[in-house]
């Protein structure tokens, strides 16, 4: 006959988690920050404690108060008037500066005359259809370069 199995023990593993290590931390950490709220509290009424401030209405006198802030009684009619005077100027001839000449033109009007004009144009060498080429070395300023300089330089 076999002998009968006997119950498995079971058994914590030791290395897992040191209670008392844990607690010695916990108490640690705790008195640390006991310490810390004390010390502050010494400082703050040693520093405040010591010094007599006046009575918070008594720092201005009445000459000496600050003006009242500025309200708009009437927010959404002041938007409005703004906002007509504002499409008035923008839609209407007007002198800027009469003693140098110069007016001021409607938009619509302004663009009419800037497309009856003719505008620059690229010589038809110079356009470049093909997507740009990287450069080994940025320039950093994004406008022509000046003449006699060379510019960047293909990879």
């Amino acid at each position: 006959m076999s002998e009968p199995e006997s119950p498995p023990v079971h058994r914590h593993e030791a290395r897992d988690a040191d209670v008392h290590r844990l607690a010695m931390f916990g108490l640690a950490l705790l008195s640390l920050i006991v310490i810390g709220y004390v010390s502050t509290q010494i400082t703050f009424h040693y520093l405040v404690g010591t010094k007599e401030f006046p009575h918070p209405t008594k720092l201005f006198t009445q000459s000496q108060m600050p003006p009242k802030p500025l309200e708009q009684e009437h927010v959404g009619t002041e938007l409005q008037r703004y906002l007509k005077q504002q499409n008035k100027i923008l839609d209407t001839y007007g002198w800027v500066n009469r003693k140098a000449g110069v007016v001021r033109v409607p938009i619509d009007r302004a663009m009419s005359l800037l497309l009856s004009q003719r505008l620059p144009v690229r010589p038809p060498g110079q356009i470049t259809y093909a997507p740009s080429q990287p450069w080994t070395e940025p320039r950093g300023d994004f406008g022509p370069g000046p003449t006699g300089v060379p510019g960047p330089q293909h990879q």
